[in-house]
Parts: structure tokens; C-alpha cells; sequence
């Protein structure tokens, strides 16, 4: 399973891949609805406040991500939503500088799921600079151990 949890950064781009032990169809309700996702996004330490999610092309989720004495706006547009395979993203930062795409396969592979987060930004520059204010890698790899953790619970109060 190893070989299914990784990272790599290739220039702009950051590419996260979680082998999840879960059927898609609950890892994709796990990632677009509010009453879930405020389980386990973001890094940890922080909770999440969902003002709205509309799960689809040309719609918007807004959030605020609280942590380390703050409140982090999130601003998420979606571009492509294919249920339960795929959702495309555009994040908005503080600054149009950090705003980046997403894009998060879900592929079902003997009853699991292989999540696949590709996150390009303007440049590995920014990349950078990101790390160094908000450990933006790291809460990213903490961001997804939540979820799998997250998913691990509701997989064993399965009946």
C-alpha cells in the first residue's frame, strides 16, 4: 500500500496519491458534502466552517478554515464534476498570486479507492513561498491522513 501513499513536486505541480480503504462512491460523498468534509479538511489542529457547497460545474464552495488563532477564507469554484470520478477546481488565495487548479481523481481498485490530487500553481516559486508562511505541503499531507482517518471511522461503525 505504500507505493499508493505518496507525494511529489514536479516544478508547479504537487501530486498527492492515498490508496483509501473505502468504496468511492463514500470516499466521493466524504469529500462533497458539508456534514463530512468538516470532519477532516484542512490540517491538523484546525476545524472548518462550511457557508455554503455546491458541488458543481460553475458553482462555488465557501468556507473558513480555523486554526492557529485565525480564520482562513476559502473560496473553491468547480470546473469539472464527474461523479463519483472526478472534480476539477479552481482555489482562490488571498492574493490572485496564490491562486491554483486542482484536480482529484477517484479510481476504484479492488473495492479501495486510489485518490490522486494534482494541485498546479503559477510557479514552483510560489510553491515556495506558501511552505515557508503556512507549511502548505506538509498540511496538505495532514489534510489527507485526516480523511483517511475520517474514512476509517465511519468504515468501522459500518453494520
Amino acid at each position: 500500500m505504500e507505493k499508493y501513499n505518496t507525494f511529489k513536486q514536479e516544478g508547479n505541480i504537487l501530486i498527492h496519491t492515498r490508496m483509501l480503504d473505502a468504496p468511492r462512491d463514500l470516499v466521493w460523498e466524504v469529500w462533497t458534502t458539508p456534514e463530512h468534509i468538516k470532519e477532516w479538511w484542512g490540517p491538523d489542529g484546525f476545524s472548518l466552517t462550511t457557508k455554503s457547497m455546491n458541488v458543481a460545474p460553475g458553482k462555488t464552495w465557501d468556507s473558513i478554515m480555523h486554526g492557529w488563532g485565525q480564520d482562513f477564507e476559502s473560496k473553491i469554484e468547480y470546473t469539472e464534476v464527474k461523479k463519483p470520478s472526478l472534480l476539477s477546481y479552481k482555489h482562490y488565495g488571498e492574493s490572485e498570486d496564490y491562486d491554483f487548479t486542482v484536480s482529484v481523481l477517484f479510481e476504484e481498485v479492488e473495492e479501495k479507492t486510489l485518490l490522486t490530487m494534482k494541485s498546479i500553481f503559477k510557479s514552483k516559486a510560489i510553491i515556495e513561498e506558501l511552505n515557508r508562511k503556512v507549511n502548505a505541503i506538509e498540511g496538505a499531507k495532514q489534510t489527507l491522513n485526516r480523511l483517511e482517518n475520517y474514512i476509517k471511522i465511519l468504515e468501522s461503525n459500518k453494520p
